[in-house]
């Protein structure tokens, strides 16, 4: 069983990069009352009496074994990215709708950017002129619409006349001219604009999916769709609207005509969707210290009293035997010490939780 150290330390720690709320990306550095300097939150004991902590699971240890030599390096906590597949449908009952998504777009991208979130926007669709089709303004195109507004790697626009029931066949068909575009670690949000259903099932395009992206299996699927038979439906987008849910995706319903609460739907949910990285990017080791990968210890602090030291494993395969963990991404060559799966989802929960990089003692292995 790998046995949990926790500790409190009057020392000042090196901080190789801090977690927090997902809306909370500015942290200011503080002293905790014990010589602790803490970047995030105001440092305020009675504001962090209600935040979620770590599970301390045993007795505080306030020995001081083990402490190291350190400094503070300071880092901002890291978002994950986030890729967005717009698929519009350029069918001739689709002309409001067209008009609403060419006009809020930048609006849109500009909500997720101003966030924090590294986003990418790729759009399957017409130009106009072709059904009716879309074309994007600056910043996010290119500025020469209506013939282009193709601005990668900001808007990527797969040029494709997209019919009524058609538009997961649409996305499908076209994988080769946009998946170079998605990256490897990003969110990706798949969102389906039509005002009929889909010639697939849901569980067809599913597989399909996950055959062609599997390093996105767990794509998020928004809609907006008509959900019920409105005055501008063509039909009701049933099996869009099962994905969605299924996936934890937003279902906006086109019958509303409300463009711009579908548009804040959907920010808000890839927003509030975004969790921060697990991958730290291994600091320079204080002055007076040789980087010494057998001498590096991974703490884990809640931002209130509590702190863990997280043993190494030596592969991802072992972290599955492990309570918590960490291991290097690349062993012979490493530049980011990597999270284990479990305790990764674990700080995801930990309001100004931060992690500590300690120089100059030997490893702790997970056991």
């Amino acid at each position: 069983m790998n046995e949990s150290r926790w500790i409190r330390r009057s020392r000042v720690v090196v901080v190789g990069m801090l977690l927090g709320g997902c809306g909370d990306a500015i942290l200011r550095p503080h002293d905790d009352g014990a010589g602790i300097v803490v970047l995030g939150g105001s440092g305020d004991d009675d504001a962090n009496t209600d935040r979620p902590s770590l599970d301390v699971g045993g007795e505080t240890d306030s020995s001081g074994e083990g402490d190291c030599t350190a400094v503070e390096i300071s880092a901002q906590p890291v978002l994950r990215p986030v890729d967005i597949i717009f698929v519009i449908d350029n069918s001739a009952s689709m002309k409001f709708e067209a008009e609403q998504i060419q006009s809020r777009m930048n609006d849109f991208s500009s909500q997720i950017v101003a966030s924090g979130i590294d986003v990418r926007v790729i759009l399957i669709s017409s130009l106009p002129g072709n059904g009716n089709g879309i074309c994007i303004d600056p910043p996010l195109g290119s500025g020469d619409c209506p013939l282009a507004d193709h601005n990668p790697p900001r808007l990527t626009h797969v040029e494709r006349l997209v019919q009524s029931y058609h538009a997961w066949e649409a996305l499908l068909d076209t994988h080769a001219q946009w998946s170079g575009i998605l990256r490897e670690d990003s969110i990706v949000h798949v969102v389906v604009v039509s005002d009929d259903a889909s010639n697939l099932g849901w569980s067809t395009f599913h597989a399909q999916w996950k055959a062609l992206e599997p390093a996105h299996v767990d794509m998020v699927h928004d809609s907006v769709v008509c959900h019920s038979h409105c005055e501008d439906a063509s039909a009701i987008g049933g099996d869009y609207i099962v994905l969605s849910g299924l996936t934890g995706g937003v279902a906006e319903d086109l019958c509303d005509q409300d463009f711009q609460a579908v548009f804040d739907a959907l920010s808000t949910e890839v927003i509030a969707g975004t969790t921060i990285a697990c991958e730290i990017s291994i600091p320079t080791p204080p002055d007076g210290l040789e980087l010494d990968l057998d001498a590096i210890d991974v703490e884990l602090r809640d931002g209130l009293d509590a702190s863990q030291m997280i043993g190494r494993v030596g592969s991802p395969s072992d972290c599955v035997a492990a309570i918590d963990g960490w291991y290097y991404d690349d062993p012979a060559e490493p530049a980011a010490i990597v999270l284990c799966p479990q305790t990764c989802e674990r700080m995801q929960q930990v309001v100004d939780g931060s992690i500590a990089i300690l120089f100059g003692c030997t490893s702790i292995p997970a056991g």
